[in-house]
């Protein structure tokens, strides 16, 4: 599989136009705003990469602060989206103050602690989610989204690493949950191969060669909990 960090530290213009061909119908917008409600909001997001998001939520938002912990991803997000307070920042140290959220979000980068903590992610979840609770008001929401699983119609098809991630964030951090799909959507069979591959690996290369897929199944995974 491809190095992940080395990705987001040096090639964060070829993920974000990844990313933009995700998604195409539009469902996790919707499912998203189908849980908050119009807005506007004041938005916390971690994780922001190069604000797949982010560009999601600005215009319902009232603030919006986005933090990534690569620098070359935030200046990727930037250009698109100036009027967002952009910042370098972990998951466990963003520099806002308690209680000043509506709504904290957090997109496909919870998940890496079990491939990069493999001892420790339990923890490192329980601090990053601690971090989004002191930062949203009471009423508030908190929002993750993760992957269930990309080239699969269903989620977790044939296994996945983020079953465990799953299971504790459900019954142990008391997150609800839903699927949706966000599939990925190409002009032809070999750009999708080409862009899925230089993230994904040669095996979903091959998925998509053997399916003649333009269309790329993606099943995502929408948990959230409300701050009492």
């Amino acid at each position: 599989m491809p190095d992940y960090r080395e990705v987001y530290e040096h090639h964060a213009d070829r993920y974000d136009a990844l990313v933009s061909h995700e998604d195409h119908e539009g469902n996790l917008p919707r499912a998203l705003f189908e849980l908050v409600g119009p807005g506007p909001f004041d938005v916390v997001e971690t994780g922001a990469g190069t604000g797949r998001l982010t560009r999601l939520i600005a215009p319902r938002a009232r603030s919006l602060h986005a933090f990534d912990g690569a620098a070359a991803m935030i200046a990727v997000a930037q250009q698109s989206l100036p009027q967002v307070r952009w910042g370098v920042a972990l998951h466990d140290a963003l520099p806002v103050p308690d209680a000043s959220a509506d709504l904290a979000l957090e997109g496909w980068a919870f998940g890496h602690a079990l491939g990069w903590n493999p001892e420790g992610w339990r923890e490192d979840l329980r601090r990053w989610v601690t971090e989004l609770e002191r930062i949203v008001r009471p009423g508030g929401t908190l929002v993750l989204f993760e992957t269930m699983g990309t080239g699969v119609e269903t989620p977790f098809a044939g296994g996945h690493s983020l079953e465990p991630f799953h299971a504790f964030v459900t019954a142990e951090l008391g997150f609800s949950h839903r699927a949706l799909r966000t599939d990925y959507a190409f002009e032809t069979v070999e750009s999708a191969a080409q862009a899925l591959g230089f993230f994904f690996g040669e095996r979903l290369v091959t998925r998509v060669r053997h399916h003649q897929w333009t269309q790329v199944p993606e099943c995502t995974g929408l948990y959230w909990r409300t701050r009492g």
